[in-house]
């Protein structure tokens, strides 16, 4: 304890403050006195003392006890100062409440103290003020509820913790114990599993060391040196108190830093564990935020464009129409580059099916509506059926693999990877047999949540992977399986940032590379992956038997064994194709089925009326017998549900980007070679000429008026053309056998204390539109 405190807290504290109040007056000679107004509009309240103010009246160890009193004198309403600080005080519920809850905006200010300041710089939540409070305040309570705040998920934690709790108090044996600790301890281990993500034990020294530097510092805030420091700060230099504080908080942080890191380590943006989590990812996403990379861009852009080198710009009518590009920029300033799909629906309204858009120095020409992509994509699809490969693609797959190639190399492997996956099962029996062997483990995996609220992505993603894994590698892979999880987590991850906008501004302006960590980070994940599928090629060679292939990795070593001398050389049979082809097949296989199965659930349980129609027609017409693919034609409502379900989710608005390979002349407008097409597919799915509701939820888009399932021109959830997704047919499969599967055995309800109107449709920012992070309950029914 300091020496201010040893006195401060003795019977001679006011012999030490009148000692002090000597020194003070004769060091302010020229001593300048309160403004103390005599106005009668200002709250009244005792007369204070130069600099000291009314420090002599108070009791320091316990002030509200000499301000309760004073209320008595002054009324409810009245200022007292603590040294030179004017201090209002209000006492009493109606007056407290009035200013509090009437008055909030003129009361909403926090004035942190000194030692607050100095602790927290401004920053957090409890002594923040302005733009950065409410940012924070908003955030903490919006994930705070997410991870259980007063709700079940909330109740469930401190149930299980009381038990632990129990369990030390029991250790006493009746014995007289201090409660300080333990309780403590239990508290803390609340707050902690919805900030860390997870409790800790009483015995560890990081955790209680943390619990009770915490506890000491509320203490030492509370002391009578630290209250003499906040109103005199030029005093620091003799209060202990003060430095103890702060070194505690430091130690604190040092250790937060490392719980952060070691969270940062294995975050996983999918499924947030906490808050620490949540806040990471939002981050991370403003990061990616554009605004930042394009004010460096515009900057660079001014020194460059002062000789103005504009587009040639064309007024001819024959070339598609579109708002007026700016100079390097285009119109990324008009673009919502999360979500530029949006932007360029609305640039459609205004300049038809078919416009320019400059996306910077990059010229594109946008296809709307549904007549007008089945026209390009189907009756021209050789004039637009090559791919442009953005910038980051071309890094990543440097011309190879089956999704962003173009020539003879992209027809050989689409072709061998069409024949060898139906050879495979994709689209027959086979494939049909491990989806439903599949369907069984992720039944499995559910049950384990026992009906409590649980995040879909996991479980869905480990599953669908599953089944292009058994067509590529020839084998499944356990859920908890370490090398098969991180392989399709960095998938996810890469297709999530490929869509961030700070990639999309790279692809763009490849110069800023080396200022875009999403780059590096897509790059360092492809390496991961790359070195992954080594080792499963290298093991799938060893045990290689030609005469009995297990899939398609088998059956590309067996063509590239196959070839003769000649052929070597010019074959597109080599290790770049097939490591991009399985990275291609892998990434498209899991992410766009995985999400729609997500986004099928998720409209279950926002609409239980159309989840209790779909049960119930697979209660009569399937009972409790396996669902099989030909049961497809019997349950006419199901299958709407699942199209309605592709269709409103919407997981590709645009399609993966085309490229004309000749001049055309397309709905009398000129396009010429080489240019980069859009095919806008949320404005095929939602196109207001085709659909009655295309902005609901509505299956009867699929059913004729007599129920029966109707097919839709219009629904192109695939893409159309000589670039249809090559795994249409297994897909389809999947989410039919998965989806009516899931059903049979489950009723998905949202998690406790949130109603079905709160789920929230708003899909989250990549290139393929995932569902925003929820979590769903899946009681079973068997």
């Amino acid at each position: 304890m300091g020496i201010l405190d040893v006195f401060l807290q003795s019977s001679s504290s006011v012999s030490l403050l009148g000692a002090l109040a000597v020194l003070l007056l004769l060091y302010l000679v020229s001593s300048f006195s309160f403004s103390s107004q005599e106005d009668g509009n200002e709250p009244p309240g005792p007369k204070p003392l130069p600099i000291l103010g009314n420090l002599l009246q108070l009791d320091l160890k316990r002030p509200y006890n000499t301000l309760l009193q004073l209320s008595k004198k002054y009324g409810s309403v009245f200022t007292v100062y603590f040294g030179h600080k004017k201090v209002v005080v209000l006492a009493g519920y109606k007056t407290v409440k009035e200013a509090l809850v009437n008055h909030a905006e003129e009361f909403g200010d926090r004035d942190p103290m000194q030692i607050m300041d100095e602790h927290s710089k401004g920053h957090g939540v409890l002594w923040s003020n302005g733009d950065s409070w409410k940012e924070m305040r908003r955030f903490a309570l919006t994930n705070l509820r997410d991870f259980g705040m007063g709700k079940k998920a909330c109740e469930d934690k401190i149930i299980d913790e009381c038990d632990h709790l129990t369990e030390v108090f029991e250790k006493f044996k009746g014995e007289a114990f201090d409660p300080t600790q333990p309780m403590n301890y239990a508290v803390s281990n609340i707050i902690c599993s919805m900030v860390y993500g997870s409790r800790f034990e009483y015995d560890d020294p990081e955790f209680t060391s943390l619990v009770d530097r915490t506890n000491r510092n509320i203490q030492l805030v509370g002391s009578p040196s630290i209250q003499v420091y906040n109103v005199f700060p030029w005093f620091c230099k003799w209060i202990a108190n003060r430095k103890e504080f702060l070194r505690l908080g430091a130690a604190n942080k040092k250790l937060n830093l490392e719980l952060f890191r070691r969270l940062k380590e294995t975050l996983n943006p999918q499924m947030c564990r906490g808050f620490v989590d949540a806040f990471l990812v939002r981050k991370q996403n403003l990061e990616s935020s554009p605004v930042s990379l394009l004010v460096v861009l515009v900057v660079l852009l001014l020194v460059f464009l002062v000789s103005s080198s504009s587009f040639s710009y064309r007024e001819d009518l024959k070339e598609p129409p579109g708002p007026r590009p700016l100079p390097v920029l285009g119109n990324l300033l008009q673009l919502d580059l999360k979500r530029p799909y949006n932007t360029l629906l609305e640039f459609s309204k205004k300049y038809g099916s078919v416009f320019t858009v400059y996306f910077g120095p990059k010229k594109v020409v946008v296809l709307a509506g549904y007549k007008t992509v089945k026209e390009a994509l189907v009756n021209c699809a050789d004039e637009f059926g090559d791919r442009d490969p953005m910038q980051i693609v071309h890094e990543f797959s440097q011309g190879h693999g089956v999704l962003w190639s173009n020539g003879d190399s992209w027809k050989e492997m689409r072709r061998f990877a069409l024949m060898n996956l139906r050879d495979f099962g994709m689209g027959k029996k086979a494939s049909e047999d491990k989806i439903i062997d599949e369907c069984h483990h992720l039944i499995e995996e559910i049950k384990k949540f026992k009906g409590e609220a649980f995040d879909t992505t996991q479980p869905i993603y480990y599953t669908v992977s599953n089944i292009i894994c058994s067509m590529v590698y020839g084998s499944r892979f356990e859920f908890d399986d370490q090398e098969f999880t991180s392989l399709v987590e960095r998938t996810c991850k890469t297709i999530q940032l490929a869509g961030s906008p700070s990639v999309q501004l790279y692809n763009l302006f490849p110069w800023i590379g080396r200022w875009v960590a999403e780059r590096k980070e897509i790059m360092k994940l492809k390496a991961a992956n790359e070195k992954q599928n080594l080792r499963l090629f290298s093991h799938l060679k060893e045990t290689l038997n030609p005469q009995m292939c297990r899939g398609f990795v088998d059956a590309f070593l067996v063509r590239k064994l196959n070839l003769k001398e000649p052929e070597i050389t010019n074959s597109h049979f080599h290790n770049e194709n097939l490591m991009m082809t399985v990275i291609h097949l892998f990434a498209a296989g899991t992410d766009t089925t995985a999400a729609t199965l997500r986004w099928a659930l998720l409209l279950m349980t926002k609409y239980p009326n159309i989840q209790d129609q779909v049960r119930e027609e697979l209660s009569s017409v399937i009972g409790s017998r396996q669902v099989q693919i030909e049961d497809r034609t019997n349950l006419p409502f199901t299958n709407a549900v699942i199209h309605e379900t592709q269709r409103l989710a919407n997981i590709l608005p645009i399609a993966v980007p085309h490229r004309t390979r000749q001049d055309v002349t397309f709905q009398g407008h000129f396009i010429k070679k080489g240019t980069t097409v859009y095919p806008l597919l949320t404005s095929v799915l939602h196109d207001e000429s085709e659909w009655e509701s295309p902005h609901t939820f509505n299956p009867a888009h699929f059913l004729d008026k007599d129920g029966k399932f109707v097919k839709r021109d219009a629904f192109m959830p695939f893409s159309a053309g000589h670039r249809i997704c090559l795994g249409e047919s297994l897909a389809r499969m999947e989410l039919f056998i998965f989806f009516t599967t899931l059903l049979q055995h489950f009723r998905f309800s949202p998690p406790p204390g949130v109603s079905e109107d709160e789920l929230d449709l708003t899909p989250r920012v990549g290139f393929v539109l995932n569902p925003s992070p929820h979590k769903l309950c899946a009681v079973s029914r068997m």
